[in-house]
């Protein structure tokens, strides 16, 4: 069951007065609708700060995931993207989810879905007001040139798996351009392995409205943060996907399960695995 009415998944119609802005904003000149998206980002941002520095402190911990949820929902709206989710499996306990990469907006993608605590690498700490509040959210920064910070942050996560909170990793260990698949890293599974906890694939890709194959959210090459916020806002729109696969049941050493979690990832996304098909991504389906 996709997450139609909190994640405006294109499959119902949206409330009057945001349909009709959403519209009109497709329809401005790129600057004007750039403008205006950067000037709601601004307030949206500012309210993320004041939420995260006044009311955490007072919230309990289910009321802290529904606010980080509901910010993440309607920063997309405000960036001018159209989440189309599926509904997370329902588990007992903690979970591991693990996902393709992209984009730093993977991120707020899986928090509208979801709410989970990220293991995201060191530099992303540094990032102005972005790092800050991931830091509040309760992301995990992983200095990936150092091995032995792999075993503190295993161990963050097993707390955390332990506590019944779903963690997310990006096995790739870097971004692509969507189009295919890169080999799983077995290192982050290791914590899930150990507490015999479910191991939950997800697939997220982004498409233009017309529901073409979109390179524009891709945070690759040299590109900074400020040129890939402008390429996103000046877009009339997107279509972010997020779909889910079965749990898998962590029998088994790290390797082998990050070759089934990065097997269901690549039918998800309907592209061969990276051990099938290294030299060449397969394309999206249209």
């Amino acid at each position: 069951m996709p997450v139609a009415s909190a994640c405006d998944s294109g499959k119902r119609i949206l409330p009057g007065a945001f349909y009709n802005a959403r519209v009109i904003l497709a329809r401005l000149p790129a600057p004007l609708r750039r403008f205006i998206r950067i000037s709601l980002l601004m307030l949206h941002l500012v309210w993320g700060m004041a939420l995260a520095t006044l009311a955490f402190p007072l919230f309990s911990t289910a009321q802290r995931d529904r606010a980080i949820t509901a910010w993440a929902r309607l920063l997309l709206r405000v960036l001018g993207i159209r989440l189309q989710a599926d509904t997370p499996p329902t588990l007992p306990d903690g979970a591991l989810l693990v996902c393709n990469h992209v984009s730093w907006l993977d991120l707020y993608l899986i928090h509208a879905a979801r709410r989970v605590h990220f293991v995201s690498k060191a530099e992303v700490r540094g990032w102005p007001v972005a790092g800050w509040l991931a830091h509040k959210t309760g992301t995990l920064f992983i200095e990936r040139g150092r091995r032995a910070d792999t075993a503190r942050i295993n161990s963050e996560m097993r707390a955390l798996l332990q506590s019944g909170a779903w963690v997310a990793v990006f096995p790739e260990g870097t971004t692509s351009d969507g189009r295919g698949l890169r080999r799983f890293m077995p290192s982050l599974l290791q914590p899930a392995v150990e507490l015999n906890c479910p191991i939950v694939p997800a697939a997220l890709r982004y498409r233009t409205l017309d529901h073409a194959y979109s390179a524009v959210p891709a945070y690759i090459g040299d590109i900074s943060m400020w040129q890939s916020l402008k390429r996103i806002v000046s877009e009339p729109g997107l279509i972010a996907e997020l779909h889910f696969a079965a749990p898998i049941v962590p029998n088994g050493h790290r390797r082998e399960l990050a070759a089934q979690a990065e097997a269901a990832t690549a039918r998800l996304l309907g592209v061969a695995p990276a051990d099938t098909s290294p030299q060449t991504p397969a394309d999206l389906p249209a």
